[in-house]
């Protein structure tokens, strides 16, 4: 993958609820979901994460930092 990959640039990334829609948003792609799927979403990401922190050989117990959520 070349170095200058828009996979590899940093993209603003915000959350937010409008009525009981949740609105993600990532770079200029604004996605809109019911609560259930961001539930299901988020614990994706979750067990995904973790896989990739053992794949990595990152032992440690607890994440620093997830990220920065706005609203």
């Amino acid at each position: 993958m070349p170095v200058n990959s828009p996979l590899l640039s940093r993209q603003r990334i915000a959350v937010a609820a409008e009525g009981t829609l949740v609105v993600l948003t990532i770079g200029n792609v604004e996605v809109k979901m019911p609560y259930e799927t961001a539930i299901q979403l988020s614990q994706w990401l979750r067990v995904r994460g973790k896989e990739a922190k053992r794949i990595a050989g990152d032992n440690s117990r607890h994440w620093s930092a997830i990220g920065v959520i706005s609203g």
